[in-house]
């Protein structure tokens, strides 16, 4: 048990000193964060948040109002200073529910391109997978509903639906038009936004449907069909598909080869649409397939372990796989 939480702990400490190094290399760089923030202070003065644009890509507010709320407590401090203290608390939550929910090993996705590009640009990805595994905190799943849904539908549990349908409501009663706002704000730019499946190849990603019974095999499959940038970043929930530390390289070596594909395309392209085109034959070759893969070959074996709603929120980890 000591061992295991040192691990946790080291895993803790090299979020923050990664964080904080991108901080000092580049610390005015904006990030998804920014919009947030921005968005946060709109609504704190009493104004719609919606307008707000991310005028480094020129794109509305895409996140729902529970997400503007979350970012309002980080509002008491300033902006580069937020920055990077959103984005170490993100981090630990992703660590501590791999850790506990998964064991050691799965600790290993800290190292990854996918989360490290999510830590690099102020992504809430990782947040959406620490709120899957733990459901005490599934209301944070409401943050980003296209990639919480797909992570909920591989592990449903009553507990988070209460939560989410919670914290819309609060949203609603504190701003009725954000509904209207928001997909307002999806129907400006959205050619971003596209289904793996719908991609070159990707309707491959539908063989995951064999595995249907299993939460690796829902949650590919979910992942397959609902809208997404496909980038980087959106690779993290993948990171719940190895079982064992052979399994998590593999899918760490993959999200880098997607990592450095994306590093590339934006030397060449400025918009996330022609991005995504750009990368996704990597991101399929790469990440995608090697976990279809491990999702196919696992029809005999048992499942990962999982973390029950009873364990939600414990200190103990499960035991590690491999």
């Amino acid at each position: 048990m000591r061992g295991r939480r040192a691990w946790l702990l080291l895993a803790v400490l090299y979020v923050v000193v990664v964080r904080l190094g991108l901080y000092l290399w580049q610390p005015e760089r904006g990030t998804d964060f920014d919009l947030l923030y921005h968005a946060a202070e709109h609504f704190i003065r009493g104004e719609n948040p919606y307008p707000i644009a991310l005028t480094w890509f020129q794109y509305p507010l895409f996140y729902p109002m529970p997400a503007v709320l979350l970012a309002i407590p980080f509002t008491a401090v300033p902006l580069g200073l937020a920055r990077p203290l959103f984005d170490i608390l993100v981090g630990s939550a992703f660590g501590y529910a791999l850790w506990v929910a998964r064991g050691s090993y799965a600790l290993l996705a800290l190292a990854s391109g996918g989360y490290i590009y999510a830590l690099r640009y102020g992504q809430t990805t990782p947040l959406m997978v620490a709120a899957s595994l733990l459901p005490a905190y599934g209301f944070l799943l409401s943050v980003k509903p296209n990639i919480g849904l797909a992570l909920w539908l591989a592990r449903p549990n009553r507990q988070a639906v209460i939560g989410v349908v919670a914290a819309l409501g609060v949203a609603l009663v504190l701003l009725p038009s954000w509904p209207r706002d928001w997909l307002q704000a999806l129907e400006h730019q959205n050619a971003h936004l596209l289904p793996p499946i719908l991609r070159p190849f990707g309707w491959l990603l539908l063989l995951a449907v064999l595995r249907w019974r299993s939460p690796e095999g829902r949650l590919l499959l979910a992942l397959a069909v609902i809208p997404q940038n496909t980038l980087p970043h959106e690779l993290v929930p993948l990171a719940l598909i190895p079982g064992n530390l052979v399994e998590m390289a593999i899918f760490v070596v993959g999200s880098w080869l997607s990592f450095g594909a994306a590093a590339q395309a934006l030397q060449q392209v400025t918009t996330i649409s022609a991005m995504a085109d750009r990368i996704w034959p990597m991101l399929l070759v790469a990440s995608y397939l090697p976990m279809l893969w491990l999702v196919l070959r696992r029809s005999s074996e048992a499942p990962v372990a999982q973390l029950s709603n009873d364990d939600a929120g414990s200190l103990t980890p499960k035991e590690d796989s491999g």
